[in-house]
Parts: structure tokens; C-alpha cells; sequence
């Protein structure tokens, strides 16, 4: 039968309708999904500076005691980039540090700005304005699990209330949580490769409560692992896909999924409890919450830092 017979118009004609059928059907889902979240995206919140028409890849993402938000970008040009929490540009630095890989950009409670790079296996900490105050890591000089000054898969930075602080050195052959004290000076690790309780297979970020209690995205291992701060291991989480960044937030508890469900969960910090899970993500790897609620999130490969807000 030809082309352009009965037969063949009239299959044409229901295909056309099952398709129409079917995206109607998609839309509609996709709707009821979105009004389901208690949040919305924010469009457009910031206001780039002169030179920066995109985001670059937001690696890391952070809010201080007053808002203000720290971006950390794959953008030689302006890899810290600071707004308000209205989306106004205020400053730029860290343009003279050449960044092997820029990762995860942390504010400390005393007000510092930390940044690890996982080229070249280095964590910094800063002032607010961009002073350098101390260097952790020797520029491209590779550890093992034993080394105490070197690294190799320099992650995240968690800061403890005495000053002390905690570095994920896991996203490559290390696997271990390393203490040091407020000064940078090596106390101790723990980890080592595994699945057993307190073992990791790329801890990849890491966050401390107002306890004291140290949280772990154990990326490979689909888990939360936490711990006190002498690397004890106290229980686990396994209902967060595969955590890419971790964040706490007064009682709750936040974790995007990179990779597995691209998602941030929002979580009882107590028990772990699931209280809401924003999907439709590309590739997150960094969360924050401002005092308002408002959160913010660092999209390496959708090259995006979006702003959800509470309806």
C-alpha cells in the first residue's frame, strides 16, 4: 500500500494523537511535580558584574552570618564572586591564585572563606575580602592516606567551634577524614578504603551540627557515615541517593544527588527523616541555606548556581 493511502493516513493520524497524548500526559506530571514542592526556582537572581555574562561551573556555593553569597566558579577571571541575598554584585577575588580544579568554597562560623582545589590538592582560608590567612597542602605534591601534609583527592573543609577543622580527602585514591587543629597543624585521620562502618569510598563533603558531629557524604558508598570528632563512628544514612554535598541548616539536614536521582534532599537531622525531595537538578554539587530559607545550589555541569525559594 502507498504512502499516502487510507491505511497508512489513518496510523499517521494515531500516531500523531498517541504522542500528543503522551507529552500532554508528561506536561501535566511535571506540573503537579512542581506544584507539589514547597519551593520555586528564583529566576535570574543575580546580577552579573561587568566581564561575566554566565555562570561558570559552581563548584561550591556558601552564605555568611549576613547573606551575602560566595560562588566559587571555574572562571579564571572571577573565581570567588560575591552577591547579596537580592542578587547584587558586591566583589570578585582570588584572580592571582591559579586553581589546578576548583571544588568546594565553605564560611566558617567566625566568618572565614575556605576553598579547596582538587588539581592541585590545596584548602585555603580567607578573609571575607579575599586575604589569604593560611594554605593546607603542598601545590600538586600527591599523599597517601598517611601523609600529613599532602593530598590526594582534596574535597571538602568542615570548621569545628574551637577552630579546629576537618578536610574530606576523597575525591581520588585517598579515602579518609583528616583533623587538624585551629592552627593547621595534623592531629590525626581515619578511613581507609571500604564499605565497613567508618570506612569510605570517596567521602566527598563534609558539615558539623551545633553537637559537634561530624557528617560525611560517602559519594561511592550511597551513605552518610557520622562521627564525633575523634573520627568515632556513631550510625549511618542510606536513603540519600549518592551524596555529592551535604549542608546542615539548624534541625535539618541537606544532600544533593549528583549523579543517582539529581536531587537535594531536605532532611529531620535527627533521625534522617526525609521532609522534601526537589528533583529535576543538573549534576549539583554544592547546598546552602540562607537565614530567610532560601537555597541555593551550585550545578557544576548545568553551569548554574539556582536560588529555590519556599512558595
Amino acid at each position: 500500500m502507498g504512502r499516502g493511502g487510507p491505511f497508512a493516513k489513518m496510523v499517521r493520524r494515531m500516531t500523531i494523537r498517541i504522542l500528543k497524548t503522551g507529552a500532554l500526559a508528561l506536561f501535566i506530571s511535571a506540573t503537579l511535580a512542581a506544584a507539589d514542592s514547597k519551593y520555586q526556582t528564583v529566576e535570574n537572581w543575580a546580577q552579573f558584574p561587568s566581564g561575566m555574562t554566565k555562570w561558570g561551573a559552581a563548584t561550591g556555593v556558601e552564605v555568611d552570618a549576613h547573606d551575602n553569597v560566595y560562588v566559587f566558579q571555574r572562571n579564571p577571571a572571577m573565581p570567588v564572586v560575591v552577591f547579596d541575598r537580592d542578587g547584587k554584585f558586591l566583589r570578585s577575588w582570588a584572580q592571582d591564585i591559579k586553581f589546578g580544579q576548583t571544588h568546594f568554597l565553605r564560611v566558617d562560623r567566625f566568618g572565614n572563606i575556605w576553598l579547596t582545589d582538587r588539581g592541585d590538592m590545596q584548602a585555603f582560608k580567607f578573609t571575607p575580602e579575599g586575604k589569604l590567612l593560611l594554605t593546607i597542602g603542598k601545590k600538586g605534591v600527591k599523599g597517601d592516606n598517611n601523609s600529613r601534609d599532602a593530598f590526594n583527592g582534596m574535597a571538602d573543609v568542615a570548621v569545628a567551634k574551637n577552630g579546629s577543622f576537618f578536610i574530606a580527602d576523597g575525591e581520588g585514591p585517598n579515602t579518609r577524614v583528616v583533623k587538624f587543629d585551629k592552627d593547621g597543624k595534623f592531629i590525626k585521620w581515619w578511613g581507609g578504603k571500604g564499605k565497613e562502618p567508618g570506612q569510605f569510598d570517596q567521602p566527598h563533603s563534609i558539615a558539623i551540627d551545633s553537637k559537634g558531629l561530624i557528617y560525611v557524604g560517602d559519594r561511592s558508598n550511597d551513605r552518610i557515615q557520622i562521627f564525633d570528632q575523634n573520627g568515632k563512628f556513631i550510625k549511618q544514612w542510606t536513603n540519600f541517593g549518592t551524596p555529592w554535598g551535604v549542608f546542615i541548616k539548624g534541625n535539618k539536614f541537606y544532600a544533593v544527588d549528583g549523579t543517582k536521582n539529581n536531587c537535594l534532599y531536605i532532611a529531620n537531622l535527627k533521625d534522617g527523616k526525609i521532609l522534601e525531595k526537589i528533583e529535576g537538578l543538573n549534576n549539583a554539587t554544592a547546598v546552602t541555606v540562607d537565614s530567610k530559607g532560601a537555597i541555593y545550589l551550585g550545578e557544576v555541569n548545568g553551569t548554574n548556581v539556582r536560588k529555590m525559594v519556599k512558595r
